[in-house]
């Protein structure tokens, strides 16, 4: 029985947000006919961003609450100096590999649609993708893949089958084989940082640093050469490794140490 409502409030969340997106699509690339404001909407793809996901968190909200899941179940909790540090850093180095990794030649020609998705997210003016992509993309992601799904998935599954199912679905919502398996690489990043912070505001702090890195970098890398791209793809994706292992060495050193203390009250 609990299995089946873990299952059905997975699929909740999901078409919630799956169904709003297509909406909110549907509305402003189709139903809009002045030729002046159909431009501004394409030229600035993040408004989609910012109309969906203000809808989704105001039905998510209410949902939560008749659920009885509090912000604190969703990982709102606070999380050490060094593991937020640990945590935006990863998400630095990650911001990193993806602009240049998708910038590399043989990428570009070969797997067009990641980098579509890279110029998507990264797209339209500053205040655009300041609010859209920077802000509430990172927090209505995190809040459902590492937040709602994380809670909900973790309740049946170990650590690391839940940070790899909600990479799963965080890939599969994007119906495309390529760019939901490039998606999910992030998406599993994201939850590793999630559970070795022991907190959303370490994975939130990653993936808004993702975000803002992969904007800037954007703005130099078309200039760079394979070869300067290759490098960098190389040494950041060290960087994430290197990141990643501190930040989980840190969190089982905490928890060997939250143990020790419990067996000494208890004994």
């Amino acid at each position: 029985m609990k299995g089946l409502r873990i299952a059905g409030n997975t699929v909740l969340y999901l078409v919630i947000y799956a169904v709003i997106v297509m909406l909110v699509n549907q509305v402003l690339y189709n139903w809009v006919s002045d030729p002046g404001l159909k431009d501004w909407i394409r030229a600035n793809s993040g408004i989609v961003l910012i109309v969906s996901n203000i809808i989704v968190l105001a039905i998510y909200l209410p949902l939560l609450r008749w659920q009885k899941i509090t912000l604190k179940d969703l990982g709102f909790v606070p999380t050490h100096g060094r593991s937020l540090l640990l945590s935006a850093g990863t998400g630095i180095w990650l911001g990193l590999f993806i602009a240049v990794f998708t910038r590399l030649p043989w990428v570009k020609a070969t797997f067009p649609a990641i980098s579509d998705l890279v110029a998507f997210v990264a797209g339209g003016s500053l205040i655009i993708f300041v609010i859209g992509s920077l802000l509430l993309g990172s927090l209505l992601e995190e809040w459902l893949f590492r937040g709602m799904l994380f809670h909900t998935l973790s309740q049946r599954l170990s650590v690391l089958w839940t940070v790899l199912l909600q990479a799963v679905l965080f890939g599969a919502v994007f119906m495309n084989v390529t760019v939901g398996a490039f998606a999910a690489l992030g998406a599993i990043i994201y939850g590793v940082v999630r559970a070795g912070s022991n907190s959303l505001w370490g994975s939130l702090a990653a993936h808004v640093c993702s975000t803002g890195t992969l904007y800037i970098v954007l703005r130099w890398a078309d200039d760079w050469q394979s070869g300067m791209l290759g490098l960098l793809a190389l040494i950041s994706g060290l960087g994430i490794a290197a990141h990643v292992l501190l930040l989980l060495r840190g969190s089982s050193g905490r928890a060997v140490k939250e143990q020790n203390v419990s067996d000494f009250i208890t004994s």
